[in-house]
């Protein structure tokens, strides 16, 4: 056996289009903060556990539990295992290109508001992160002329409509989502530099106009 050999682990993987989370036990695990980053840094190319280490700025034995409860529950895959020096050594990347939550788990019933709660901290801490992050790196301009490619658009508004019309904005979001995410499967010659963005898109009803209360 040679110093640094390969050993036959998930051969030409690709990952899923979608994983979607069923079990509150995947939600609390994937909602973790530390967790979705190493998902996102796995999230096209594999890399081993120091890559990512390196990545984050941590040592590699704060990550090997995390790693391990990733691939316990499906979030990450092994696509390659190699022996260095008598060490096995894994690359990982993640399991599909997007993670959806089922709907079911959605419930604020419970004391703790149940999954609804969960689902919106592992959504809202991450962009939080990401934007400090671009801001500090100027990937996002914070400059009053900044260029509008550039610049960070977050702002909340009131729209009053029929349910029809909701309909209508719903179905429309949905198929310029649809479209966006097709683009991103085409392979382009272009040399113009490209940003990768991140869309966050809340919408939801507060209540009825004809509710006083």
């Amino acid at each position: 056996m040679t110093d640094t050999e390969l050993q036959p682990t998930a051969q030409d993987f690709k990952p899923a289009e979608r994983f979607t989370i069923t079990t509150l036990e995947q939600l609390k695990v994937f909602a973790d903060p530390l967790r979705q980053q190493i998902v996102e840094l796995v999230l096209k190319t594999p890399r081993t556990v120091k890559h990512v280490a390196s990545e984050i700025g941590l040592a590699p034995t704060k990550l090997y539990y995390h790693f391990n409860l990733l691939e316990e529950l499906g979030f990450i895959t092994v696509t390659e295992t190699r022996i260095v020096s008598g060490i096995i050594e894994k690359q990982y990347q993640a399991s599909a290109e997007t993670f959806a939550i089922q709907r079911s788990l959605l419930n604020p019933g419970s004391e703790d508001g149940g999954g609804l709660t969960t689902a919106l901290d592992a959504m809202i801490d991450p962009i939080r992160r990401e934007i400090l992050e671009g801001a500090a790196k100027g990937i996002i301009d914070m400059s009053q002329d900044a260029p509008t490619s550039r610049r960070l658009r977050i702002s909340r508004e009131r729209i009053t409509m029929t349910e029809a019309e909701a309909e209508i904005f719903y179905t429309r979001m949905d198929e310029l989502i649809a479209e966006l995410d097709m683009k991103k499967h085409e392979k382009t010659a272009s040399s113009e530099a490209a940003f990768e963005y991140q869309v966050l898109i809340g919408v939801y009803p507060i209540r009825s106009t004809g509710d006083n209360s």
